[in-house]
């Protein structure tokens, strides 16, 4: 027998094997039931029932088998204050050398008002130094007037170098006059920049 029909022959055997296995396999309905009937039966489950512990806000801690109740958070009631600029209380003490200016506020606002202040009256700072809490002053030795600014332009004046000085006491925050040297002084100018800057800041 030749090899050609050998394989002719294994090939029906094949196709015959094939054949017998499709006919032992099941139907399409046989593994797609029909489910009309059983889903028209069907009916709504009955609610759950919740464990009492559950209920009352509990839940067993199933590791060491006690009880822990959930945490609520509690929503403060927070009121927020407007940010209104409240005049502040001002009081000038003579007390010659150590004369000065109290003020009931913060340190931040009385610095903030007096070189505000300075600015409106026109006085001529020469520096701001805010973490010395030191304000300095070009003042014109021939001075007149309440706001001590200098002579007309075309008259040549003496200057003079005054320090304001902004510091917390135990009372409040003072505001001192002091001479180039930091030295406490008494004398018109210092008496002038007090009563302007007094003026200003009870406004």
């Amino acid at each position: 027998m030749s090899v050609k029909a050998v394989l002719i022959k294994l090939c029906f055997v094949l196709l015959s094997l094939s054949l017998v296995a499709c006919g032992s396999l099941p139907s399409v309905k046989e593994v797609f039931s029909d489910q009309k009937e059983a889903y028209k039966k069907a009916h709504e489950l009955p609610p759950l029932e919740v464990p009492p512990g559950l209920l009352k806000g509990q839940a067993i801690d199933e590791y060491d088998g006690g009880v822990k109740t959930p945490s609520v958070k509690k929503q403060a009631n927070v009121t927020t204050q407007p940010l209104v600029d409240q005049p502040s209380f001002v009081k000038q003490i003579k007390q010659g050398v150590d004369s000065h200016l109290l003020v009931q506020d913060s340190l931040r606002n009385v610095w903030r008002k007096t070189v505000t202040a300075f600015e409106e009256l026109d006085y001529d700072i020469g520096d701001k130094n805010r973490e010395n809490s030191l304000i300095y002053l070009n003042i014109a030795s021939a001075k007149q007037g309440g706001m001590l600014s200098t002579l007309s332009f075309w008259k040549k004046t003496d200057t003079q170098v005054y320090l304001v000085a902004v510091e917390r006491v135990e009372t409040g925050i003072a505001v001192r006059v002091l001479n180039e040297q930091k030295d406490r002084i008494d004398d018109e100018f210092s008496r002038g920049i007090l009563a302007d800057l007094l003026t200003k800041l009870t406004l």
